[in-house]
């Protein structure tokens, strides 16, 4: 447990500061947990036997980062009609299926394998990445606290909740460690932390002109609807888990990895964070944030 603690302490650090300084350092941080996850994915499908092209999925994912951002110099053309994200998974699918076609051989589990990884874990990436292209700094920062943070919250409090109180089984076939009680919890906490962090960006407005000149432009939803989006998110967040977990089943794994002590790999870390992260994209997009 005090492995996990201080491996979680480190992790938070590091996102604390890529959502600080944003821009290259972010995508730099979120392109190598890309490939990392990415590369986790084929491993363990390489583990029953499947072969994905890997490389295809690697290429996607270079080209996911670069695809948003620079952007903002291709508009009035391409990417006024796609998204970076879309253009870069259509571009990467187009690759990975042509290059399985010219083996020649009825490879499906080829195919399937090397995919599957370009969606869960790659496209839910290029989401989060956008997130930092809103319309102002502020809402981007506050877009990708909540991507990142409501999940880690939802984790936290589901795990200590669940180990002391936990009875009932949420999914014992896919995930026997997870509770009903440890997951109420979890979204309980969502909900307060999706309307806690709004709160303090507004409170902080009186002190930062900026923050206030942000706000006067472009208002933040009102906080019920940052509930409900905690709600959402906190929700999507654990089923980000038990589809991991579900993979892992699979393919006969503990774990994607061991990098991180406690955690386990990039993916095992990010798992809940990548479906969070696609809630909070479709919110500010459905504002126009």
């Amino acid at each position: 447990m005090i492995k996990r603690i201080i491996t979680a302490a480190v992790l938070i650090a590091i996102m604390a500061l890529g959502i600080w300084f944003q821009g290259w350092p972010l995508r730099i941080i979120l392109l190598v947990s890309m490939l990392m996850s990415t590369s986790e994915m084929y491993r363990a499908f390489r583990r029953i036997n499947y072969d994905p092209v890997r490389w295809s999925g690697y290429v996607y994912c270079v080209l996911a980062v670069l695809a948003q951002a620079y952007y903002a110099n291709l508009t009035g053309s391409l990417f006024d009609s796609i998204s970076p994200a879309m253009f870069a998974l259509i571009i990467g699918l187009l690759l990975a299926m042509t290059v399985i076609i010219f083996k020649g051989k009825v490879a499906f589990d080829s195919l399937m394998s090397t995919v599957f990884p370009m969606l869960y874990p790659g496209l839910f990436f290029s989401l989060i990445i956008t997130l930092q292209d809103l319309n102002t700094r502020t809402a981007s920062t506050l877009a990708l606290v909540l991507a990142f943070f409501i999940a880690s919250v939802n984790d936290t409090f589901a795990l200590f909740i669940g180990l002391r109180f936990g009875k009932h089984r949420l999914s014992p076939e896919i995930s026997p460690k997870k509770s009903v009680e440890g997951s109420i919890a979890g979204l309980i906490s969502s909900v307060v932390f999706a309307m806690l962090a709004p709160w303090i960006t507004g409170l902080l407005a009186a002190n930062h002109p900026q923050i206030a000149a942000d706000l006067a432009a472009h208002p933040l939803p009102p906080l019920w609807a940052f509930g409900v989006l905690g709600l959402v998110a906190g929700g999507l967040s654990q089923i980000g888990d038990l589809v991991a977990s579900l993979v892992k089943r699979h393919c006969g794994i503990k774990d994607f990895g061991n990098i991180f002590p406690g955690h386990g790999g990039m993916l095992d870390r990010m798992d809940g964070i990548l479906f969070c992260g696609v809630a909070c994209y479709v919110f500010f997009k459905i504002y126009g944030l």
